[in-house]
């Protein structure tokens, strides 16, 4: 193929968009077919990668994955530079990606292609290719957006799927514990882990914005898990849901308080920043720093271990400024939670206006307000002056639930206070781990479906 005549770009251009706005599928595929007759593919390339930041995916709306190949092969034989091509992203979607891959992994010919920066979706991989030949020929290859769910049927195969790492998505981390990842390993190459919230599939911020790399994952499950080991119950409180979720929310709170200071100088960074994405995730429990989605996130995640419901809402305060928090399900009663207002309160030892509140008291203006006022319980006093309020009723998404019920702030402190002082000799608490509540709830989410 000679690459020497000049390409006349302006055909290109409109024979492109006449395609591209064509509605009828049958006349599109007739266009198509004319770019293909009258524009070779390495013409079409070139073309693609002036006219685009992501050039792959222009071409490839004309030309099939063994044509690009093909065209990269023979402009690196005739001494062109390719890297500034083969640095690209390369999606690879469809069965007839798949195939081709397969073709060229096959060939025994050394070639910069095989650096191009491919990305799978799906097992779409797994079913249609030659895994252990892609793998060796494409070192940078990688599956993400794989579920557990898929990854829990293709292992009832016993097929080994070593040869292509992935990235494991999960809705939260209680669904992966480390004993399954492990178990997992067995059968794949395991890049990452991206945690990817069920309950904002539409939305922009969806849990963490990047795959956490699988040492990190580990150091960060391994957190959780003894953050989780030093949680305790009542010992006769079998059937009271509410209760049990109200202790051990309170107690991961607590902790989660004490850990993580809020991070004043990732507050004033770039969105994009690595220091943003590290403080708005579960990284914060590496770090021992956050912001107030990374508050939200790690509260979500881990409640999530111990089968306690909770929700990220992104919205703003009432000065318009974005803002993240959480709703908590204790029993069948959502209450609002606001970690990162109620952090400093928290660690003094004082109540919270922010913690377990009511709509009516979480929303507004911020304000000092006064619960049972005047009020005493055997004697003590148990009114409580907090700052409550300060959130916009204007929520992003769709997954902002009705709280219509508060727990008084005095009896979230006490609860906090009394918790510190919990281990194997206190009267009339066992430890969560091991108790029958715990199986109760490992076994509850076993059997629940898993996330496609």
């Amino acid at each position: 193929m000679n690459y020497v005549k000049e390409i006349n770009y302006d055909l290109i251009d409109e024979l492109y968009y006449e395609w591209r706005n064509e509605r009828d599928p049958f006349a599109k595929r007739n266009k198509r077919d004319e770019i293909k007759r009258k524009i070779s593919p390495y013409e079409f390339l070139v073309y693609s990668s002036r006219n685009s930041y992501r050039p792959f995916k222009i071409f490839r709306n004309i030309f099939g994955l063994s044509d690009l190949f093909d065209t990269l092969e023979k402009m690196q034989m005739q001494g062109k530079d390719i890297s500034h091509l083969t640095n690209q992203l390369l999606l690879i979607e469809t069965p007839e990606d798949i195939r081709d891959l397969n073709n060229f992994a096959r060939r025994e010919t050394t070639s910069e292609v095989s650096n191009l920066y491919c990305v799978c979706t799906g097992n779409n991989i797994f079913r249609y290719g030659d895994v252990k030949s892609i793998g060796k020929r494409f070192s940078n290859i990688h599956v993400n957006h794989l579920s557990l769910g898929q990854i829990e049927d293709m292992i009832k195969s016993q097929n080994d799927y070593k040869g292509i790492p992935i990235n494991i998505t999960i809705d939260n981390i209680g669904q992966l514990p480390l004993d399954k990842l492990a178990y997992i390993e067995t059968k794949f190459d395991v890049e990452g882990i991206q945690i990817l919230d069920r309950d904002k599939v539409d939305q922009a911020h969806q849990g963490e914005r990047t795959p956490l790399n699988l040492r990190t994952y580990k150091r960060v499950r391994t957190i959780v898990n003894d953050i989780i080991s030093k949680l305790y119950i009542d010992e006769n409180s079998n059937s009271d849901k509410m209760h049990n979720d109200f202790q051990l929310a309170v107690q991961i709170i607590d902790e989660i308080a004490h850990r993580i200071d809020y991070d004043y100088d990732a507050e004033n960074k770039p969105r994009s920043s690595d220091e943003v994405i590290n403080a708005s995730g579960m990284v914060g429990l590496l770090t021992g720093k956050s912001l107030c989605k990374g508050y939200s996130e790690i509260l979500r995640n881990i409640l999530s271990c111990v089968d306690v419901e909770c929700t990220v809402i992104d919205g703003t305060d009432v000065n318009n400024n974005a803002h993240t928090w959480n709703q908590v399900k204790l029993g069948d009663r959502w209450f609002n939670v606001d970690l990162t207002y109620a952090r400093n309160a928290i660690c003094k030892g004082k109540p919270s206006g922010d913690l377990f509140m009511s709509d009516m008291a979480f929303y507004g203006n911020r304000k000092q307000y006064t619960f049972e006022k005047g009020q005493e319980v055997n004697g003590k006093k148990v009114e409580s002056t907090v700052m409550i309020g300060g959130h916009s009723s204007q929520v992003y998404g769709s997954n902002c639930r009705q709280c219509r019920a508060y727990v008084t702030p005095y009896l979230t402190s006490i609860l906090i206070e009394k918790s510190r002082n919990y281990n194997e000799n206190y009267n009339g608490i066992i430890q969560y781990v091991g108790s029958d509540i715990e199986k109760a709830r490992s076994e509850s989410k076993t059997t629940s479906k898993p996330q496609r």
